[in-house]
């Protein structure tokens, strides 16, 4: 977690990508493992979590790995993966939506990612954690853009 817990690093992990535009929402994502299942799912989406970058040019994100086996999904205990990124333009983004996690779950809310390749990400996060001091004021400008 130490490479991306402050706003500094993860602009930097970002600006090293060469990542441009005017419009940067760094944030955190968890993978929402109740929309996924098999090991195929496993192949396609070999990750917990994402470090994103939302811009006006697009979406770009590293993957976030398991450092060793748990049974529970911890942001403390995931581990960077800085050969991972990947950017989507806005052309080959088909939507992006935020809704509700559950149905009496006010804390969470899930984000999903349709890319024009045919993939779909589920992801979810918390809408307030201290842990990454950055994610409150991004989290809730993505969720200002995209709740449906």
């Amino acid at each position: 977690m130490e490479e991306y817990n402050t706003l500094e690093k993860v602009t930097k992990l970002f600006k090293d990508k060469g990542i441009k535009g005017k419009e940067h929402l760094y944030d955190v994502l968890l993978l929402d493992n109740r929309k996924y299942a098999g090991m195929m799912s496993g192949m396609e989406y070999p990750f917990l979590g994402l470090v994103m970058d939302f811009t006006d040019e697009g979406i770009g994100f590293f993957h976030l790995v398991s450092a060793k086996f748990s049974l529970t999904v911890s942001l403390e205990k995931l581990k960077l993966n800085k050969d991972s990124y990947t950017f989507y333009k806005n052309e080959d983004i088909e939507g992006i939506e935020v809704k509700k996690f559950a149905l009496l779950d006010k804390k969470r809310k899930e984000v999903i990612i349709k890319t024009a390749d045919g993939k779909k990400f589920y992801l979810y996060q918390k809408v307030e954690d201290g842990l990454v001091p950055y994610h409150n004021e991004s989290f809730a400008k993505l969720i200002a853009k995209y709740e449906k």
